[in-house]
């Protein structure tokens, strides 16, 4: 199948291609700046013709099959549903991030999903179904909390597998990382529980402060072996320069997920790792969490890539954002959501840029408008999506 894109801004890694053309052939980007008038016309009128984006941190698809506590959906209907959704906020390959993490840790209450075994099984589901045809690809992206002990036997199961793409370390007790303020820990577990004393949330408070943790040489032990398997390892809310040197050296970790402060960025990013900031952060201007801006990351240097965390809709609405109103070149604000993120995770020799012989994953986007509508949506070299605002 053959398709052709005339009229497009292409945005390639380091220019924006004006008024010119795009030949697809064989699913892959066969020709740029080359008109044809064999195959499927596709008239772009102007608009540019981005990478499809590269998310590879959401926890979108728990809500997915957990919209309310204790209403599952099926996995797979869950799934085909959200990629819908996905594919026309411009995401072509997604990296669902699912939370190994106590029940009781959670600031927001307790997920059905997280009980049992019913999260490894949701893993393994997904896994199954990203082998068959989809309308995007479809990866797993474990975050395993350290306080989560029991989930060691299962986690390295799946390690074992060698059919995840990303792993993550997270520790979310209150003191330090994402919950450095105690005071809003106990305020969350106050707005969750409306129910409970004073005393019961002070008693949940000190059990999260004082839960056991995985020992860091233990953790280096199940990042060696997830590293000899492929997979990439990132650590979750670097709060201080220790931390860094620790996640980096002793776990190998090449991304820093959400640093929380400016320097500790900086120094994640002079050691060479790739930094991840939240796309939602960049449209609100600041951190739900009080933590760094990822505007001022990114316009500092030490930031290098955005997600949509929670937020699919926010990752393209970020990148014109930033081209726009802060007068960042557009190439580079592409970067972010596409060949940064690729290279991250290792995938950069198939997707996250437009270069002949990469995997035709693109997406039109009309911006010329005060909001930027998606024209067409094209994966495997195939229009999966066109939408039509006329």
């Amino acid at each position: 199948m053959t398709i052709n894109i005339k009229n497009a801004n292409i945005v390639l890694p380091d220019e924006v291609l004006e008024n010119s053309a795009l030949t697809i052939a064989d699913g892959k980007i066969d020709k740029i700046d080359s008109n044809s008038d064999t195959g499927t016309i596709i008239d772009a009128k102007g608009a540019y013709l981005l990478p499809g984006m590269i998310d590879i941190h959401s926890d979108h698809i728990e809500q997915a099959i957990e919209p309310r506590h204790g209403s599952l959906m099926e996995t797979e209907f869950a799934l085909r549903e959200q990629e819908k959704q996905l594919i026309n906020n411009g995401i072509t390959t997604m990296y669902h991030s699912l939370s190994m993490w106590r029940p009781v840790i959670s600031a927001m209450g307790r997920k059905t999903l997280r009980e049992g075994n019913r999260l490894e099984q949701v893993i393994r589901e997904i896994i199954a179904a990203a082998k068959a045809p989809r309308l995007i690809t479809h990866k797993v992206h474990i975050r395993y909390d350290i306080t989560n002990i029991a989930a060691l036997e299962p986690l390295m199961g799946i390690l074992k597998e060698g059919d995840i793409s990303l792993l993550s370390f997270m520790d979310h007790t209150p003191g330090q990382g994402q919950y450095r303020n105690v005071e809003k820990v106990r305020g969350n577990i106050k707005a969750f529980n409306p129910h409970l004393s004073d005393e019961e949330i002070e008693k949940q408070f000190q059990e999260r402060m004082n839960v056991e943790k995985v020992s860091n040489a233990k953790l280096a032990e199940i990042a060696d072996f997830a590293i000899s398997k492929g997979i990439s390892i990132a650590s979750h809310d670097d709060d201080t320069i220790d931390k860094v040197n620790i996640v980096r050296n002793e776990f190998k970790a090449t991304i820093s997920e959400f640093p929380v402060e400016l320097e500790v960025a900086r120094y994640a990013t002079k050691l060479g790792m790739a930094t991840l900031g939240g796309a939602a952060n960049v449209l609100m201007g600041k951190s739900h969490s009080g933590n760094l801006s990822a505007i001022e990351g990114i316009l500092d240097g030490s930031i290098s890539m955005l997600c949509s965390d929670y937020y699919p809709p926010a990752m393209l609405r970020a990148v014109f954002k930033l081209h726009r109103e802060l007068n960042v070149p557009l190439h580079e604000c592409v970067r972010l959501v596409t060949s940064t993120p690729a290279k991250a995770v290792g995938i950069d020799n198939e997707v996250g840029s437009i270069e002949v012989g990469k995997r035709a994953d693109l997406i039109l986007v009309d911006a010329s408008g005060q909001y930027t509508n998606i024209m067409n949506v094209i994966t495997n070299g195939k229009v999966t999506a066109a939408l039509n605002y006329s």
